[in-house]
């Protein structure tokens, strides 16, 4: 029966957590401001200037980022999810 916290695993679950702490602290909180700052401007009456295609694109980068790390966290925690199954017996 294999051990349950091996490298593996613990690799897996840091990887999860570093990822999702980026996500929740960093990640989120940017994109969320800037997807104000965007709304602002459109409601400003401002959507074909340079402001706002800066705000868009930088809003666009950030979501991606976000959606990034929350995939690689899955990720990391599907492969801790197979560790742990793989010493169960039946």
């Amino acid at each position: 029966m294999p051990d349950i916290l091996s490298k593996t695993s613990e690799i897996s679950l840091a990887i999860a957590l570093i990822f999702t702490l980026l996500n929740l602290l960093y990640l989120e909180p940017k994109s969320t401001s800037v997807m104000f700052d965007r709304y602002e401007l459109e409601d400003g009456g401002k959507r074909e200037t340079d402001e706002y295609k800066g705000k868009a694109k930088s809003f666009g980068k950030l979501h991606g980022m976000s959606s990034l790390a929350n995939l690689i966290a899955l990720c990391a925690g599907v492969v801790h999810g197979v560790r742990l199954a793989s010493g169960l017996t039946i």
